[in-house]
């Protein structure tokens, strides 16, 4: 169409100069009759083409690395504790011996109390200690603790080996909570070193030892229906025969350990005050035999 019209408007343009127009009136000539002719042409419709990009969503697999950071907790490396010092079950026996077998027929100690200090028991009082008192009065030993948490204790003068040794023990007031005890000492070597035998108001006896300073429960304080509790007297007695220690309160025999941690020494009696203040206790009719092996 284009090549068309410009032929077409050349040929005009030719016509108007044959014509005699003037240059500047054949071209507003032409112009009128072209924009006349443009005008009553018809639109025509012309192709064109456009690049299209589409764009189209592919699923892809794609490997993904994920780094999580764990922390695991290791458990320290375990420190040795300082061992514990091994303790050994006593061997024990429920059959016993008669206390005075092979005993001598004439005690070695026979003491009521009713001759001033006839086998030099340790005496002492508030001169002498804060915590507690030993002293014989109307013709028995009265201990006292006076504070918890404590033991009193004395001793004659024999060094005795092979022996059956007994004592009667009361509390005149009744005053006494668990885990108060009193009794005998035996085998004493000094302050550090002994035996020490008891019973409580609670119908319980024990067996400790002191080695070195140090107080180890040997027997585990043991329910008996021959201990006798508040207020009543009862009589406690030990016989120790080489490493055999057997035990009786009342004239009934309660248990036999086998312990040689102590072979001789001097015979006493204690009061330990765990939770009563002014814990006393009074001992007399303290009798003791040699035995014979």
């Amino acid at each position: 169409m284009t090549k068309r019209f410009l032929i077409l408007l050349a040929i005009v343009s030719i016509a108007l100069a044959g014509c005699g127009l003037a240059a500047a009136d054949t071209q507003a000539t032409v112009i009128a009759q072209v924009n006349a002719t443009v005008a009553a042409m018809p639109p025509e419709q012309v192709p064109v083409t456009v690049p299209v990009i589409m764009t189209q969503e592919v699923p892809v697999q794609v490997p993904v690395t994920v780094v999580v950071q764990v922390t695991v907790p290791v458990p320290a490396a375990p420190t040795n504790p300082p061992a514990a010092a091994p303790t050994t079950a006593p061997v024990t026996s429920n059959v016993g011996p008669d206390p005075l077998a092979g005993a001598n027929v004439t005690p070695i100690i026979d003491e009521r109390f009713d001759f001033p200090n006839k086998y030099y028991w340790w005496l002492f009082g508030p001169e002498v200690s804060s915590s507690g008192e030993g002293m014989i009065e109307d013709e028995v030993y009265v201990m006292i603790s006076h504070q918890t948490e404590n033991y009193e204790w004395t001793f004659d003068g024999k060094k005795l080996t092979n022996f059956y040794v007994s004592a009667e023990t009361v509390m005149p007031d009744g005053q006494c909570k668990i885990g108060d005890h009193w009794g005998l000492i035996f085998r004493y070597k000094d302050n550090a070193n002994f035996y020490m035998f008891g019973v409580s108001c609670d119908g319980t006896y024990t067996l400790m030892k002191r080695q070195d300073g140090i107080f180890e429960t040997v027997l585990q304080p043991t329910l008996s229906p021959a201990i006798k509790k508040l207020g009543q007297t009862n009589v406690i007695g030990v016989r120790a025969v080489s490493n055999q220690l057997s035990f009786y309160a009342n004239d009934r025999f309660l248990i036999t350990v086998a312990d040689n941690t102590f072979s001789e020494g001097l015979i006493g009696m204690y009061v330990r005050a765990l939770l009563t203040p002014d814990l006393t206790v009074h001992f007399d009719d303290i009798t003791a035999y040699i035995v014979n092996q």
